[in-house]
């Protein structure tokens, strides 16, 4: 039996912050490395920079080091060119995909791949350009602000914060995206969405982060309703 208090202990340290734009979703994928999100933290620049942490998501060991299938050995980072991605999920073959919070134009959902760029500062949204690769969705940034991402029986679960709705996105065989919006302005900013093992998807908002004016006086909550009640056709 362990006894006392457990010391904290620094994984990765040395992550660019700044007063906002840090990303900040961890998770362990299916090949059991822990990855984490980062923001440009408002410079960028950092984004482009493949010897930067910021912009990126990184994959790890365990214990913080560099695993020696990552694009460069040498480097945690997995993919760059993000603004402010906050959420990250696996499909049923693995795959990898993030959110990432756009500036004044579009919001992006990005199936990622190792190595991949995103283009951000370059680009937002869909360039079409071959150096970067496009989101599979993007959306209007009022109508989304991408936070939590999940995946369930082959429909991912968007948290969206300045839209104030959960969006469901199921991607179809020939890769084209069919969305959905749920609880639209019901709820308020919507943090993170996790669809659990009782069949009900739980949501939690995130309206007492001076972001919106007139907070309930209940917020800020965790919310759970029946994923079979939803319209997902």
């Amino acid at each position: 039996m362990r006894t006392g208090r457990s010391e904290p202990e620094v994984v990765l340290g040395g992550i660019p912050g700044g007063r906002g734009h840090n990303g900040g979703r961890i998770a362990f994928g299916p090949d059991g490395m822990l990855y984490a999100t980062t923001g440009e933290a408002q410079s960028p620049n950092l984004s482009q920079d493949p010897a930067s942490l910021a912009g990126k998501i990184l994959r790890m060991t365990p214990v913080g080091g560099v695993p020696s299938d990552n694009p460069s050995r040498a480097s945690l980072v997995y993919s760059l060119g993000h603004r402010n991605p906050q959420g990250l999920a696996w499909d049923e073959r693995g795959r990898l995909w993030s959110t990432d919070f756009g500036d004044d134009v579009w919001d992006e959902l990005n199936r990622i791949e190792a190595g991949g760029n995103y283009g951000w500062p370059t680009v937002e949204g869909k360039g079409g350009k071959p150096s970067y690769i496009d989101p599979v969705v993007q959306w209007r940034t009022q109508e989304m602000g991408p936070s939590g991402l999940a995946y369930k029986d082959g429909k991912f679960f968007v948290a969206g914060l300045t839209g104030e709705r959960v969006w469901t996105v199921d991607v179809d065989d020939d890769g084209q995206p069919v969305l959905k919006a749920h609880f639209i302005g019901q709820h308020g900013r919507i943090r993170d969405v996790v669809p659990a093992s009782d069949g009900n998807l739980w949501f939690m908002t995130n309206n007492t982060d001076g972001r919106r004016k007139s907070p309930g006086p209940g917020d800020d909550r965790i919310l759970s309703v029946p994923i079979d009640t939803l319209d997902l056709e």
